[in-house]
């Protein structure tokens, strides 16, 4: 990706060759393992050490002058919130040094801004260590957005926004603001779901008298399966329950509609009597929900999410629910994710249950 002045020697190339090698054969042998799910394997790079510092930290590396013009901009597409039972940042930007860059090359998560006429210590490492041809389509483009994943360490996203000019720079910016939230967003859910993935699933044969198949992670247990009425759900529980440590529900319901008259209030309604049946009293206020559509697989669902409390009990956490409609089996499903856990962060563990729920199958009748 880049040129001499960080590229790497031949016996370099032929160490890391045979490192891909070995890493393909390993995937390849974890796919064919009995009840793995290995679809996030190629999340980490084999032979590497392993990134440091927290999942939703990036680093930024940026010269003086384009950091006053793109700090705004980048911490309102970065750092976005989003209310559960309080506000969750998704990432924290934490400007960086370029003299620390061999330090912090080690971290999990990098973005460096440059252009090729800044004078800046950022836009001249850039300029010297990109490809000709890198080079060459910015200059083309007016701006490139490129990534590069686990670039010096195990489990690392870099990301490089390079403008020809300093005000091209800028119209990438605008331009790629959602993809960049993206693709620190994926790589995150990436790295949720890799580390769930280490235990075996749930075997397939256990979704036999269901419609659908989930790949559900055996550290889950069964925590409903109400066959008759079209429910199933499943908790992930380290222990009893306690207040340090996440209790995750995963659950789906089914129901026959001849065609797809899903609306919001058919979620909302569904979701409320669900949860108070199967929850032992959970409810949630609608008022406190945010409502948009989203992609879950194949779907393209209706997802709320936001509170639930439960009087009985006098607790309260974190959910999102996904609405979708299967026009092969003439069905409407309801994914829910719930979470309980007073100590901690409800948005990761959300993220983390989105993933799982994301490989529902429908059978075809």
């Amino acid at each position: 990706m880049f040129n001499k002045n960080c590229s790497i020697g031949l016996r370099a190339l032929l160490l890391l060759t045979m490192a891909a090698f070995l890493l393909l054969s390993g995937c390849g042998r974890k796919e064919s393992r009995p009840g793995k799910y290995s679809f996030y394997e190629d999340t980490v790079a084999s032979g590497k050490p392993i990134a440091w510092g927290d999942e939703r930290d990036i680093y930024v590396f940026c010269d003086d002058p384009l950091w006053k013009m793109t700090e705004d901009m980048l911490r309102r597409s970065l750092e976005r919130e989003t209310f559960i039972v309080a506000h969750e940042r998704y990432f924290n930007l934490i400007r960086a040094n370029i003299s620390e860059l061999e330090e912090l090359s080690k971290y999990r998560n990098l973005l460096f801004l440059g252009d090729l006429k800044s004078p800046g210590a950022v836009s001249e490492h850039l300029r010297n260590t990109m490809q000709e041809s890198m080079i060459q389509r910015v200059k083309s483009n007016g701006g490139e957005l490129f990534v590069a994943r686990n670039r010096w360490v195990n489990d690392q996203l870099v990301v490089y926004m390079v403008g020809d000019t300093p005000e091209n720079l800028i119209k990438l910016n605008i331009l790629q603001t959602n993809r960049l939230y993206t693709e620190f967003l994926n790589r995150y859910s990436e790295r949720l779901a890799y580390q769930a993935y280490q235990t075996n699933v749930v075997p397939e044969d256990f979704f036999e008298p269901y419609p659908f198949t989930l790949k559900i992670p055996e550290s889950f247990r069964l925590f409903h399966n109400d066959k008759d009425n079209n429910f199933l759900s499943f908790l992930y529980r380290i222990r009893r329950e306690s207040r340090e440590f996440p209790d995750r529900y995963l659950s789906v319901y089914y129901e026959d509609m001849p065609s797809d008259t899903l609306k919001l209030n058919w979620l909302l309604t569904r979701r409320q009597e669900l949860a108070f049946k199967y929850y032992d009293g959970d409810e949630f206020d609608p008022k406190l929900l945010r409502s948009e559509n989203v992609t879950l697989g194949k779907y393209k669902a209706l997802r709320i999410l936001g509170p639930w409390v439960n009087r009985k009990h006098d607790i309260g956490g974190g959910f999102q629910s996904f609405a979708f409609y299967d026009n092969d089996q003439k069905r409407a499903y309801l994914i829910d994710n719930s979470v309980y856990y007073p100590a901690g962060d409800k948005l990761p563990e959300l993220l983390l249950l989105q993933k799982i729920s994301a490989t529902f199958k429908a059978k075809i009748d």
